[in-house]
């Protein structure tokens, strides 16, 4: 009875070993998502978490305007539905919420407002050119950081987690700003 029971523990283990290794990730993600797809209650979760910090992001962004934008998640990946400004607008928007945590995937639905020539201020271009330098740093992207450009200064306001990371963030603003001061208003604690 015993040498059964080791045969076919032996058998057991053996079968177990020679089981294909299982996948990486969910196949979900790597497919497309219809919108229709079920959920279950963690994932739903998730998604509303995602959510949350989507939402979050594009709201202490100044340069974004969230009128006309429905938001979804679901499985991570991010439907965005209405209109943008522009194709700058457009893009923006695609690059910030691809930048937050659980982002699988940007689905940009979004029509354009403008769809021409936009004329954009030199103040303004400066602005963008710092606040996507700050969004493709992996180190400052996280943080609440708004800029503010005027004909001789560049403002950085928010907040940053360590006195390293809003010394980075100067240099980062200073790197495009030209013949204009920067002028440091960012707090280090929490955010």
């Amino acid at each position: 009875m015993n040498s059964l029971k080791s045969g076919l523990i032996g058998l057991l283990v053996m079968g177990m070993g020679c089981s294909p290794a299982p996948e990486t990730g969910s196949p979900v993600y790597y497919e497309q998502t219809p919108k229709e797809a079920p959920r279950s209650v963690f994932t739903a979760a998730e998604d509303t978490l995602i959510l949350a910090r989507i939402k979050a992001k594009l709201f202490s962004d100044d340069l974004v305007d969230q009128g006309g934008i429905d938001i979804s998640v679901l499985h991570g990946v991010v439907f965005l539905e209405g209109s943008a400004r522009d194709i700058y607008h457009r893009r923006m928007i695609t690059d910030l919420i691809q930048t937050v945590d659980g982002v699988v995937r940007v689905e940009n639905r979004l029509s354009m407002i403008h769809t021409g020539t936009t004329f954009v201020t030199f103040e303004t271009l400066v602005q963008n050119q710092i606040k996507m330098a700050l969004i493709r740093d992996q180190e400052l992207r996280n943080h609440p950081i708004m800029v503010r450009v005027t004909a001789d200064q560049v403002i950085l306001s928010g907040s940053v987690g360590a006195q390293l990371l809003k010394q980075k963030a100067v240099a980062v603003a200073k790197g495009y700003a030209g013949d204009r001061r920067v002028v440091d208003q960012l707090r280090v604690g929490n955010f």
